[in-house]
């Protein structure tokens, strides 16, 4: 296979199979490409022969990888040389399936043999020219078809195959780009030579790809609205994911150079943004969105996201940082127009941001959400890595973690983005993803630290946003004006009517999130004013609360829709103070919430019935106990172990008795859809798996717990929320994927920690619980069949260890055999098994030593189905597996120890394969 001779004769037979002439027929070149195309798949398997005892030593790796490589550029540039010949093609899709296998083969060879061999090969510099100039040429052909369709996206032809080739391509320069041997700085001078050869061969592509997006995506956006066609939502969202993963690779092929990207990205800000600028200036009359407008607005959103993942990386749950590429580029000789060019488009960006945002604020007619939406993206991903770096290290380094490291640089930028999501409140609160995005943004900046903590609270814009909280926090979108005046007036301050009747009109959910962020954002305990500012919008919310329990309490008006609406709301505000458990001394939040429970989980018994305050009281218990538990003092573990006990009691009495399932419709739309209607379900089943977590069981088996409380009955909560719910959780409703993964991952967990318990729920519980995890052991998720397979393991291990199960037995006689023939038939024999082999083993162990006898009846009535060599062999393999020591030492106790265990894997492993050669259950 790696021969020199066999690798050039594959490539002489391709190169003499797709040699076609013009003259022949269609059917005879359809030959040809099927032919042609069985050739580079082969060629594709060959390119993923990267390492190995095939190879003799390293030089004739890089020979092999030098032959694969040197075939491709052959073709490639056989392909350019006739298309600049103008050769006409009998069928032209078979050129884009060419072109498209070429270049997987080219990212794979890249993605294997990483870019410290293929730079070692003497036609390197050939490989990353040839890369870019295809990619040029099919960015480019596309763009001018698109010109010439006038944006009519839909009626362009071979759109699929260069997508998938520009994919691919920048899959290949992503794995080149980001290479440890070339970013570590390692590899020494070579890998030094390397770097530069793809900054000036392959870096160049970054900029034909970026006009033809960002003119390409205009050009459709024009045509959309002069034909006035209706979006597929499902379509735009997968378009708008693979857009995302495109732009992650092409921000590595721009960060090759990051001058070049940015002086090429600079030219086309410069002329975009004047005209938006113009746009959002020119008059106080709303803007009338003509297809023109349309078109600019999204040549400017998508150039922003070009900007964005060049500058910045998406690193949820991790400390935001400038990119490698960004630092080494503003340390480097030209550095200074490096920083000149970053802080001249943030400062471009700021003016277009700030212009959009005061069009909102006198006429938000035509201003686009979309637009706004994606400038609050980029300062939340540009601002919490760019401003007040986190590291010692950046103060000291210069460059450009210079430019925005101290608090007189720092702080107008906190205050733009302060004083822009207080503009999107009160001026634009119904539009959803500007407010998910300026939330995220509050809350990002929030998050960053003790400095910009401190920024934030001495913004005046911060602190009019929490006085708007104080303010509106117990109003309704309903509310009337003298309630909202009368409330003003009480508050006194500088607030302007319009501003707060502004921010009544947000949704609720987007009041708790700004919740969040003003809570964590405030929470410096050595500033007076932060102090002030935290404890005055918790009081806020304290004081709502205190009003809607009173008003419960005499049990006056419950129906009323506006007190139903005042309990969501309160709701969702007791949540957004629960999330901000990220911020500074969190042991401050359990100390207000935990007064707050029982009151909390009565307004579950007053409203039981309305599934929505369900939903939110469940939410709120979940997200309290998945923040908190681990924090939680004694006392407070038993406030939250009651009152979930009543908010479950509750709950189950309206939601989970006769609750049927109906699958309404196959389609994926439609499932996702009918999923959302069981979330108060989900919601339940993860408040059990946080009160069953072992930081909350061993806190409360510390001591004897208060008031006469045991802590066995800590462990009963879960069970009895657990009782509720199996006789909803059908074959039907296990098919939706949250909800499956998590109750197999509560019931494993509570079949393998409690299985005596499990063991003595009544017969129809039990059998239910019984049914899923016999439904689960099977399931396509490794995850639910590894817990499932665990639970019927653990309870087979609890039958033997105390004949727990005598009484169910009694009622169904073959509850054991059932599950050894399901487990044999369902698992064992299929070829899913590999994925689960070990806790199959483990469960087949224990049912196998219930009772030897039976288990020998069973196996001998499933080989009875075999021909008679094939009942032989079965035997043979089977007297390997089970041996009578081993079902012995475990009958005797129910465990069977760790050797014994190991040992077992092993002979259960070489019983699968031998009974896979020649029986698989169909």
């Amino acid at each position: 296979l790696v021969n020199p001779d066999f690798l050039g004769a594959m490539f002489r037979v391709y190169s003499t199979v797709r040699d076609s002439g013009v003259s022949e027929t269609y059917n005879l070149s359809e030959k040809r490409g099927r032919v042609s195309h069985q050739l580079r798949q082969i060629l594709l398997q060959l390119s993923s022969l990267a390492g190995g005892p095939i190879f003799a030593d390293e030089n004739e790796r890089v020979a092999y990888a030098g032959f694969l490589l040197d075939g491709c550029m052959n073709a490639l540039e056989a392909i350019m040389a006739e298309q600049q010949q103008g050769t006409e093609y009998i069928n032209k899709d078979l050129i884009g399936v060419e072109i498209v296998d070429l270049v997987t083969i080219l990212s794979r060879l890249a993605s294997n043999f990483r870019i410290q061999t293929l730079s070692q090969i003497s036609s390197f510099p050939r490989f990353l020219s040839a890369l870019c100039a295809i990619g040029t040429w099919i960015l480019e052909t596309s763009l001018m078809q698109c010109q010439q369709l006038n944006g009519d996206v839909e009626a362009m032809e071979g759109m699929d195959w260069r997508n998938d080739a520009i994919a691919q391509i920048l899959q290949c320069s992503d794995a080149l780009a980001d290479d440890y041997w070339i970013v570590s700085g390692t590899g020494g001078d070579k890998a030094t030579h390397a770097s530069q050869l793809l900054a000036t061969m392959l870096a160049p592509l970054y900029g034909p790809y970026c006009v033809c997006r960002v003119q390409m995506s205009s050009l459709e956006d024009y045509f959309i609205s002069q034909e006035e066609a209706e979006l597929d939502d499902i379509r735009e969202e997968i378009s708008a994911l693979g857009l995302e993963e495109e732009m992650n690779s092409a921000a590595s092929l721009g960060r090759l150079n990051v001058i070049a990207s940015m002086t090429t990205l600079a030219g086309m800000f410069k002329e975009c943004m004047s005209k938006l600028l113009a746009l959002f200036t020119d008059s106080e009359r709303g803007l009338e969105i003509t297809p023109v407008v349309s078109a600019l607005m999204e040549e400017g959103r998508m150039l922003i996201v070009c900007a964005c993942h060049l500058l910045t990386d998406d690193c949820p749950g991790e400390t935001p940082t400038i990119p490698e590429a960004v630092i080494r580029s503003c340390k480097s000789k030209d550095g200074e127009q490096c920083i000149a060019s970053i802080s001249g488009l943030v400062d471009l960006l700021k003016s277009v941001a700030e212009a959009q945002a005061m069009r909102v604020s006198v006429n938000p007619e035509g201003c686009s959400p979309l637009l706004a939406k994606t400038l609050l993206w980029f300062f939340r991903r540009w601002g919490t890595a760019y401003v007040l770096p986190s590291s010692d290290d950046y103060h000291q380094s210069g460059g450009i973690f210079g430019t925005w490291s101290t608090s007189e640089n720092a702080k107008p930028i906190v205050s733009f983005c302060t004083t822009l999501c207080l503009i999107y409140f009160c001026h634009w609160p119904q539009e959803k993803e500007v407010q998910d995005e300026a939330t995220s943004l509050l809350l990002a900046l929030a998050k960053k630290g003790s400095f910009m903590r401190e920024l934030l609270v001495a913004s005046p814009s911060f602190e009019t946003i929490a006085a708007l909280h104080s303010v509106g926090a117990s109003y309704r979108h309903n509310a009337s004006t003298s309630e909202v005046t009368s409330a003003l007036t009480a508050f006194g301050g500088s607030l302007s009517p319009d501003a707060v009747r502004g921010y009544q009109r947000l949704p609720y959910i987007d009041k708790a999130r700004v919740l969040t962020g003003l809570l964590v954002g405030s929470s410096e305990i050595h500033n007076d004013k932060s102090k002030a500012i935290f404890h005055g919008c918790l009081s806020a919310v304290e004081t709502s609360f205190s009003s809607l329990i009173q008003v419960l309490d005499r049990q006056e008006h419950l129906k009323d829709i506006n007190l139903q609406e005042s309990a969501c709301l309160t709701i969702l505000l007791y949540g957004g103070v629960v999330l901000a458990s990220e911020m500074a001394e969190p042991e401050r939040i359990p100390q207000f919430i935990s007064p707050s429970l029982p009151h909390l989980s009565g307004i579950m018994k007053v409203y039981a019935e309305d599934l929505t305050i369900c939903q939110g009281l469940l939410r709120l218990f979940r997200d309290y106990a998945e923040q908190f538990i681990a924090t939680l003092s004694r006392d407070q573990c038993i406030d939250l172990f009651t009152s979930s006990a009543s908010l479950m009691t509750h709950y189950s009495n309206h939601h989970c008795k006769n609750r049927t399932f109906r699958k309404i419709s196959d389609s994926v739309e439609a499932e996702f859809e009918e999923e959302q209607n069981y979330n108060d379900v989900l919601c339940a089943i993860q408040l059990l798996i946080h009160l069953g977590t072992k930081e909350f069981v061993d806190l409360c088996k510390t001591a004897s717990l208060s008031n006469g409380v045991e802590s066995d009955q800590i462990t009963d909560v879960i069970f009895f929320g657990l009782q509720q719910l199996m006789p909803m959780m059908t074959q039907g409703l296990l098919q939706f994927p949250s909800l499956c993964t998590h109750y197999f991952s509560l019931v494993g967990f509570m079949v393998e920690t409690y299985p005596e318990k499990l063991c003595a729920l009544p017969f129809h519980l039990f059998n239910t619980l019984l049914d899923s995890l016999l439904f689960g052991m099977s399931h396509s998720d490794p995850t639910v069949a590894k817990s499932s397979l665990q639970g019927i393991g653990s309870l087979a291990k609890e039958q033997i260890k105390s004949n727990s199960l005598a009484a169910h037995l009694a009622t169904k006689n073959d509850i054991i055999e059932s599950c050894t023939q399901r487990l044999m038939q369902e698992v064992v024999f299929q070829p899913m098994i590999w994925d689960r082999l070990e806790p199959a083993s483990m469960a087949l162990l224990p049912l196998a030593a219930i009772d030897v006898h039976k288990f020998v009846a069973l196996v001998n009535s499933i080989a009875q189905q075999l021909d008679a060599d094939n009942q032989i062999r079965f035997h043979s393999a089977l007297e390997k597996l089970i041996k009578p020591e081993v079902l012995a030492r475990v009958a005797a106790d129910g465990r069977e120890g760790r050797m014994v265990r190991l040992q077992f894997k092993a002979d259960f492993d070489i019983f699968v394969r031998d009974v896979h050669s020649f029986l698989i259950v169909k």
